[in-house]
């Protein structure tokens, strides 16, 4: 799923909101052990706006996040970046990143 623009992340930023981005791709094994942790957090995390794009297909994304890889998660709140991991897959590792930005 891609749901991820710049003006919904810009927006959200600027009120202050913890955004969770991951960038993913459809053959990336790694990105759907992600999501299956980032399906929970989004039900565990009611009040983090939870983004995400397709890393091969939407390069001006990921030059504007400056992404290199998929399986990429980034953590903000508000304008700061709070984490930024590639290739996590330790639930506890991805609830602490979030945790942080709450």
């Amino acid at each position: 799923k891609t749901n991820f623009t710049i003006q919904k992340f810009e927006e959200a930023k600027k009120n202050g909101e913890t955004v969770v981005v991951t960038a993913w791709a459809k053959y990336c094994g790694t990105c759907k052990k992600q999501k299956l942790v980032l399906d929970q957090a989004e039900k565990d995390f009611k009040s983090v706006l939870f983004l995400y794009y397709n890393h091969p297909k939407m390069e001006d994304i990921a030059k504007y996040l400056k992404i290199d890889y998929r399986s990429t998660i980034l953590v903000y709140k508000g304008n700061k970046e709070v984490s930024r991991t590639i290739g996590q897959l330790d639930k506890s590792v991805i609830y602490l990143n979030i945790k942080k930005a709450i």
